[in-house]
C-alpha cells in the first residue's frame, strides 16, 4: 500500500512551505512576456532596524499597486520585521542601482501583515503590504560586483552621470517615477475555479531578471483559498513576487512548493510531483488592504475574477487538499 510523504520548503527563509497544478485558455493578448513588463517588480533585502551592519535577514521580490504601497508575501516579513527592520528596495537591473529604504518599527509601522497569516498554514493568508514611497525615501547608491553582489557605494553624483550616460537605466527610472500599476483580480471565493489565462512570474537575483511563463493549468481552490499549479521554476528568494496573468492582472503572490514523494515499504522514497502554490486575492484580502491603505486602497483597479478571467471548476481536488492539510499537521509538531 502506497503512502504519501509531503516535503516542503519556503521560497525564502528557511520556513516550511507549499505549491501544485492549474488549466489554461490562452487568449490573443500578451501583456506579460518580458522583462520589459514587469516593471512593477522589484528584488528587496530585509536587514537590522540599527544601520551597523548590511548583513541581509532575508531576500523576496515585491509588486508595486500603488504609487506608495508595494504588496508581498506575509512569510518573508512576519519574524523578520516583528521587533523592526529596515527595507531596501533594489530599483534597476543595472551595473549602478539604487536601493529605496524605508525603516519599520511597532510603533512607526511600514509593513503590514494581514493578521489571519500563520506559518503553520501554508499559502493562506499570506499577504503583506509595504509603505513605500518611492518619490521621497531615502536613496543609496551602489555598484555592482562581477558576480552581481552589491560592492561598492556611489554618490548620487556618479549615479546621475551613470543615468546621463545610460539610456536602459535612464528609461528604467522614468518607469518608476512614471509608473503604471497592475489591475488586481479578486476571486469571491464561491467555486472552485479555473483561471482562463496564462500565468508568468519574473525571477530576480543579484539584479538579473528572467522572465518564467506557465504551460500548466491554473486552479483556485475554494476550500484553501489558495491557488495551485506545477512548478515551473519557482525557487527560494523569488517570494512575495506577483503573479501576473498574460493579459495584465495581478493575481496573487509566489508562496512557496509542496513536493509529494510516494513511499513504498522497504523502498526508497519516489518523487511525484512538484507543485507551485499561491496567495491568490478575495474578499477578506481586499478588506485588508482597504483597512491598511485608507486613501490609497481608493485609487487601485480591481476586477472580479469570475466571469471574464476564470470558469467554473468540477475537478475534484481531494489529493491537493489532503495534501496541504497534511503539510500543515507536519508543521504544527515543528519549530518554524
Amino acid at each position: 500500500m502506497f503512502k504519501f510523504f509531503l516535503g516542503c520548503f519556503l521560497v525564502l527563509t528557511g520556513l516550511n512551505s507549499w505549491g501544485q497544478v492549474s488549466v489554461i485558455s490562452v487568449t490573443d493578448e500578451d501583456k506579460h512576456s518580458t522583462k520589459e513588463d514587469f516593471t512593477h517588480t522589484f528584488e528587496y533585502f530585509i536587514l537590522p532596524l540599527d544601520n551597523q551592519t548590511d548583513a541581509h535577514m532575508g531576500k523576496c521580490q515585491a509588486t508595486r499597486i500603488s504609487r506608495r504601497w508595494f504588496a508581498t508575501a506575509a512569510h518573508c516579513l512576519k519574524n523578520s520585521c516583528a521587533k523592526g527592520c529596515r527595507i531596501e528596495m533594489d530599483l534597476l537591473e543595472q551595473p549602478i542601482s539604487a536601493l529605496a529604504e524605508v525603516k519599520h518599527t511597532p510603533k512607526n509601522p511600514a509593513v503590514f501583515i494581514k493578521p489571519d497569516f500563520s506559518y503553520e498554514v501554508f499559502a493562506k493568508n499570506d499577504l503583506a503590504l509595504i509603505r513605500l514611497d518611492l518619490d521621497h525615501a531615502p536613496m543609496r547608491y551602489y555598484k555592482r560586483s562581477p558576480s552581481g553582489q552589491i560592492q561598492i557605494l556611489q554618490t548620487k553624483q556618479q549615479f546621475e552621470q551613470f543615468l546621463a550616460k545610460t539610456p536602459a537605466a535612464r528609461r528604467g527610472m522614468r518607469r518608476i517615477t512614471s509608473p503604471s500599476f497592475p489591475p488586481i483580480l479578486v476571486f469571491d471565493n464561491d467555486a472552485n475555479y479555473l483561471l482562463d489565462r496564462k500565468i508568468s512570474v519574473i525571477s530576480i537575483f543579484d539584479g538579473k531578471r528572467e522572465v518564467k511563463p506557465n504551460p500548466n493549468p491554473v486552479h483556485y481552490v475554494k476550500k484553501l483559498e489558495l491557488a495551485y499549479t506545477k512548478n515551473f521554476g519557482i525557487r527560494r528568494g523569488m517570494s512575495g513576487s506577483g503573479v501576473m496573468s498574460n493579459t495584465g492582472e495581478f493575481v496573487g503572490i509566489i508562496s512557496g512548493i509542496l513536493q509529494v514523494s510516494k513511499i513504498e515499504k522497504n523502498k526508497a522514497p519516489t518523487s511525484l510531483n512538484e507543485w507551485f502554490l499561491f496567495f491568490a486575492f478575495n474578499r477578506p484580502a481586499i478588506e485588508f488592504m482597504k483597512e491598511v491603505m485608507g486613501s490609497d486602497f481608493y485609487k487601485l483597479d480591481l476586477k472580479d475574477a469570475y466571469p471574464g478571467f476564470v470558469s467554473y471548476s468540477r475537478k475534484n481536488y481531494k489529493k491537493i487538499i489532503e495534501g496541504v492539510k497534511g503539510v500543515q499537521i507536519q508543521a504544527t509538531s515543528e519549530t518554524i
